[in-house]
């Protein structure tokens, strides 16, 4: 195996990570946004306010998301199986 081929598939492994862990941190940032938003405008500064509605949001999304990811990681695998005996013969 070359530093082409090690290099290609941790990108791909990057890419991955990015993909399945971006909806949820992108609503994560949006709800903990408006959250602190809504923390300055009424001057209500308690700092685990944000807690429950962050990970409310992050459960919607990979509830909701959960099938596309699973689909996803599972074709990530079989890619994964695939070229191994490529790499290895």
């Amino acid at each position: 195996m070359g530093i082409e081929t090690s290099l290609y598939w941790i990108q791909e492994m990057l890419q991955a990570v990015v993909i399945l862990v971006g909806p949820a941190m992108i609503a994560a940032l949006i709800v903990g946004l408006a959250v602190a938003i809504f923390q300055a405008a009424t001057s209500i500064q308690e700092m685990t306010l944000s807690y429950i509605p962050k990970m409310a949001a992050v459960v919607l999304v990979l509830f909701f998301g959960f099938g596309f990811m699973l689909q996803f990681m599972i074709d990530f695998t079989v890619r994964i199986f695939e070229i191994i005996p490529q790499i290895i013969g």
